[in-house]
């Protein structure tokens, strides 16, 4: 690989993580997401979307632009679309903490979440064995999971949610086999661990009861995350 492996080590040293760490602890202190969803309260929502902000502050100090407090924004791409997809995944996640009265607007906002990682990591290899792999995941897992739905715009919802995630998961497995590096791998990896957390809150909501379901959902979600913005350590 084109990183030394001593070299993305200490990059994930990085003091900035430290926020992110420390802001996760907190929320499972807090809330205890071990048994139970989390209470329907505001303030459940602000400590569950802390983490991501950390995140979002991370991906913008790494970014390599020298006049941060002058512009804001990163010039790169890569950056801005996905500090903008962390964004949008944190307005979805202060929506789940109501669960039922507003998992539908989190989808909407989790789905805006995954058309600007899209734009991130831009175009894959088409045609690759990689695609049809992860379009046939997506397919089975969209199949498994309606089965259980009985609203046909629910359906339509998961179908594009589907789409979306697993056509992230190909971009970013395409870019670690173009690139073949540390970020790109964590990069990919991150998107797994999302894909499975919202795989989790599938099943425990359409087909059948999953123990402890709120803290895998969590653990794997920010593991997510987290791999999102360490792969953008070096783009």
């Amino acid at each position: 690989m084109e990183i030394k492996q001593e070299e993305i080590i200490e990059r994930l040293k990085n003091i900035y993580l430290i926020p992110f760490y420390l802001l996760s602890v907190v929320y499972f202190v807090l809330y205890q997401p071990f048994w139970n969803y989390p209470e329907e309260t505001f303030s459940a929502a602000f400590f569950k979307v802390l983490p991501i902000f950390a995140l979002i502050v991370f991906v913008r100090l790494n970014a390599g632009d020298s006049d941060i407090l002058q512009n804001p924004v990163p010039r790169k791409d890569f950056h801005k679309f996905t500090i903008l997809g962390l964004l949008f995944s944190s307005i979805g996640d202060a929506c789940l903490i109501a669960r039922e009265t507003m998992f539908i607007p989190g989808m909407i906002f989790f789905s805006i979440a995954h058309a600007w990682y899209l734009y991130a990591l831009g175009t894959g290899q088409k045609g690759s064995r990689l695609q049809s792999l992860f379009y046939l995941g997506g397919t089975g897992t969209f199949l498994f999971l309606a089965g259980g739905i009985d609203n046909i715009f629910m359906q339509f919802l998961l179908l594009i949610y589907t789409i979306l995630i697993f056509t992230v998961a190909w971009r970013a497995a395409s870019r670690f086999e173009q690139e073949q590096t540390y970020p790109a791998l964590l990069g990919f990896v991150g998107i797994l661990l999302f894909t499975f957390s919202d795989f989790l809150i599938g099943i425990n909501k359409w087909k059948f009861y999953i123990p402890f379901s709120e803290f895998l959902v969590m653990i794997t979600y920010y593991g997510g995350q987290l791999g999102v913005a360490l792969g953008t350590l070096r783009k």
